[in-house]
């Protein structure tokens, strides 16, 4: 069963009610409120409608089994720039196996068709792993900057940049808010939409930034995909690609915040209603196929453990945390904590069976692409 959590405290303070007017109100002692609130012992259950009556509330409400209808939605902070500083590893990780360079050089040179030196501004850029990808690619001449809010992950790109010998210009600023003084030839995203607020937004600014004839290229996700694109050897499939909940929570944040974790599949269908000419998709085609026959075994584990996070278990503070995180977010507290439950279980297992585990993990990434008309 899952945990009750009475939610007594909380929606007292919120009504500004003391505890000895929530006592009078339901005919008991402050102390025996004092009780409830402590966790120390749960109200009557004959008590449970009268006191939801008070605070115009469900009883599952009441005792934390759903969420508040009333509560004040807390934002995702991944749309801002604070929340990125800390998280180099984590870029690193994730991107350690996303592209396998022929197909990203079959799209440059057989999809895009990109025969001359093109100048291209890759939009929240991270740690500028796109321009270490395509600038190998991309004919001799060809320009790249970069720009993103976060200043601790442009100090990391301009130190790769260095280091592999290649020329660059980075822009720390707010990629919406930045007045630039050129256009470019190919303006493109990738995996930024994801973490935005109101991408379509996100979207047009591109395309104003980008020459007339010129590509708009965004490549992002669609969660439903990834969540299926997991498996693991030895762990029930459909355990791994369960989201019960996550789709009431995606709901929620496009509706209070404008996230939209479906980007991947809507991008194409924006890019034409934004006017963008010969618009197209593919899928990116990578497949990270990881067992201990692999020659980088162990360096390929450590980035996917990092990448979802796998690494260490979390303390029940933390996890009560992400609970009251999910419930906020549109999850009924049992969807939480199976959840968490779920996580629990597959941290486990990769952490007693790290020598020799064997996992496949597809990221669903599709690649959107269009032409801003001459």
């Amino acid at each position: 069963m899952s945990a009750i959590h009475l939610r007594i405290y909380d929606l007292r303070k919120a009504k500004q009610m003391s505890q000895k007017e929530l006592a009078d109100e339901v005919g008991v002692s402050v102390q025996t409120v004092s009780k409830w609130e402590n966790h120390i012992c749960m109200p009557d259950i004959a008590m449970l409608p009268d006191l939801a009556g008070v605070f115009r509330v469900t009883v599952d409400e009441l005792l934390g089994l759903a969420p508040l209808a009333g509560e004040e939605y807390i934002p995702v902070r991944s749309g801002e720039k604070d929340y990125w500083e800390s998280r180099l590893d984590y870029l690193k990780a994730s991107r350690r196996a996303m592209w396998n360079g022929d197909y990203l050089r079959f799209l440059v040179e057989q999809v895009w068709k990109i025969d001359r030196p093109v100048d291209v501004l890759d939009c929240g850029c991270g740690f500028g792993y796109m321009g270490l990808r395509l600038l190998p690619l991309l004919p001799e001449g060809s320009t790249y900057t970069g720009i993103d809010f976060s200043a601790g992950l442009l100090r990391a790109a301009k130190k790769l940049f260095e280091e592999a010998g290649y020329q660059a210009e980075w822009i720390c600023d707010d990629f919406r808010r930045h007045s630039f003084r050129k256009h470019y030839d190919i303006t493109l995203s990738q995996c930024a939409m994801r973490h935005v607020n109101e991408p379509q937004g996100f979207l047009r600014k591109m395309i104003a930034q980008t020459k007339p004839d010129g590509l708009v290229i965004a490549i992002d996700v669609n969660r439903e995909l990834e969540s299926d694109g997991l498996y693991i050897d030895g762990l029930e499939y459909s355990e791994l690609c369960s989201r019960t909940g996550f789709r009431k929570m995606w709901k929620k944040e496009r509706e209070c915040q404008g996230r939209d974790y479906a980007i991947g599949m809507r991008l194409p269908f924006m890019m034409r209603e934004e006017g963008l000419a010969d618009v197209d998709v593919r899928m990116n085609d990578r497949v990270s196929l990881i067992g201990s026959w692999r020659e980088e075994y162990e360096d390929l584990v450590e980035c996917f453990l990092e990448e979802k996070n796998w690494k260490a278990s979390i303390s029940a503070e933390e996890e009560e945390e992400t609970v009251s995180g999910l419930m906020n977010h549109g999850m009924s507290r049992k969807e939480a904590e199976s959840h968490c439950r779920r996580q629990r279980k597959i941290q486990a297992y990769l952490t007693e069976n790290r020598e020799n585990l064997k996992f496949l993990h597809y990221r669903g990434l599709m690649v959107s692409y269009g032409r801003k008309p001459s």
